[in-house]
């Protein structure tokens, strides 16, 4: 193995590293950031007057959260396909090498 290849598996294992701390922290974040917003909006359930509006705005407070962070989870996760399968494919050549 060259230099080159050295430096390329090891920006490819620091993408891979970030790329899963990416996926799993937007999951993470997705869960904690819908139960913290679900406390309020029991509240303003719990009121007669505000009832109305705090239904229709969780559903689109939940909805568009869900869709931001599982596109960031959804990326993360693209990118962790794409640095296994380089790295995968660069420990098979090795292998195959001795």
């Amino acid at each position: 193995m060259n230099k080159c290849e050295g430096n390329t598996h090891w920006w490819l294992s620091v993408a891979d590293l970030l790329a899963h701390g990416v996926h799993h922290g937007a999951v993470k974040l997705q869960r904690v950031h819908l139960s913290v917003a679900e406390e309020s909006f029991r509240i303003l359930e719990s009121v007669p007057v505000t009832r109305p509006g705090a239904r229709v705005v969780r559903v689109w407070h939940h909805g568009i959260s869900q869709l931001s962070y599982g596109s960031v989870a959804m990326a993360g996760a693209a990118v962790t396909r794409i640095t296994d399968g380089y790295l995968r494919e660069r420990d098979d050549r090795n292998v195959n090498k001795s």
